[in-house]
Parts: structure tokens; sequence; C-alpha cells
């Protein structure tokens, strides 16, 4: 509820009615304690309804259609993979000696591996970044931030995650989508667009684990 405040109001008003209804809290309380989580109950609803759930249409999808919903939440996570952190990460990325390798924990889908494919906008000082099909993303800087003239040189770029997000999987695509929260417009075509753009670089993703695979990985830059 209030994560949601200000900024979905749907999502508000459901985490409210949610924390009332002992029919969901009943179901939640058969799953995992670390899969009763919101988002994840909100996405995996929007999943199977094809739309963002209300209260009405949440309850009956717990109430009519329970093994469904129990099925998708355990096997699901909610990594946000927001392309729009590289407006936050680029001006200490361009500090850094070019040409720079990325390696990324957690990177899902690498959305946040190709920031100098990205053009940028700092309250109109403009960055352009290699692909001029790839989403502008936004960033009102505060204080004195080192902004740069041109996205640094990236040689060599990879990321690692337990569980890695197939670009060109239809299904895996869909799941990030419904992770976006309903009120939030603007987010739904900056994920399909960063979609598009990474589906272009084709960042590589290794399905492993920081604390075995971190090394070998690293090694692998020039």
């Amino acid at each position: 509820m209030h994560e949601a405040a200000g900024r979905s109001q749907l999502y508000e008003q459901l985490a409210l009615a949610v924390a009332g209804d002992d029919v969901v809290l009943s179901f939640l309380e058969r799953l995992p304690v670390a899969k009763r989580q919101p988002n994840l109950l909100f996405a995996a609803a929007s999943y199977l309804l094809g739309s963002p759930p209300e209260h009405t249409s949440l309850r009956a999808l717990v109430s009519e259609r329970p093994d469904e919903l129990a099925d998708v939440m355990p096997t699901r996570r909610t990594p946000t993979n927001e392309a729009a952190r590289c407006a936050v990460l680029l001006p200490a990325l361009a500090l850094l000696p070019p040409p720079l390798a990325l390696l990324e924990v957690g990177a899902a889908a690498g959305l946040t591996l190709i920031p100098d494919v990205y053009s940028y906008d700092y309250d109109g000082h403009r960055v352009a970044g290699s692909d001029p099909e790839a989403p502008l993303l936004s960033c009102r800087p505060l204080g004195s931030v080192p902004l740069p003239g041109r996205a640094p040189e990236i040689a060599w770029r990879a990321g690692i995650d337990l569980n890695p997000f197939d670009l060109n999987d239809d299904d895996d695509m869909a799941w990030l989508s419904c992770l976006l929260w309903p009120g939030e417009a603007d987010r739904a075509e900056r994920l399909h667009g960063a979609i598009a753009a990474a589906r272009r670089q084709s960042p590589r993703i290794y399905r492993g684990d920081l604390l075995d695979d971190l090394a070998t990985v690293a090694g692998q830059a020039p």
C-alpha cells in the first residue's frame, strides 16, 4: 500500500482490500513465506487474467482458480529490470577510462546492460546513444552531477542471473510486462522499447550464481 501510494491508485486500493480479505489471505498462507509478496500476487493475477486485477477479479481468481495461481507464483520472481536506472548510472560510468567491460549480477533480461545504446535527457542536456530507435531516458539531476557529453564506450558486456530471462521468449517478456504497475503508462512504453533495443544487441546473460560463477564470467572480459 505505502509503495503504491501516489504511483498506482489501482494497486494502492487493491493492497488495502487484500489486507482485509480472508479469502485471499488464506490462499497466501498456502504458499512459502518468501512467495507471499504483494507484487508477485498482483503480477501473477495479471498474467492469468490478461490485465491488471482489481479486488473483485482477484478474489474470483483466488476462489475459482486457486491451483493455477498457486502454480504460477512459486515459479516466478519479480525483477523489474527498469531501463531508466541507466540514466542514474551513466554519469558514473562516463567518468571511468574507456573502453569499459560491464558485468551485471542479477541481470534478468539485460535491459540495464546496454546503457550506451539508450539516449538521455538530463533537463535539456542531451546525450545520444548508439541506437536512435532505443528509448530516450529522462532524468532530473540534483546538485553538481558530472553530466557526460557522450555515452561511454563499452567493449564487452555480460550478466549473471540465477534465472535469466530470454529476450526472444514471448512468455518471459509477457511476465516482465505483468510486473509493471497500472497507472505508470510511460514505463510500459519504455519497457517495450528497451526490449526491442536489447534484442538488437543480444547481451549475453549466463545462468549462474554470483558466489560460484563471478570469477569465470569476469575472466572472459578482454
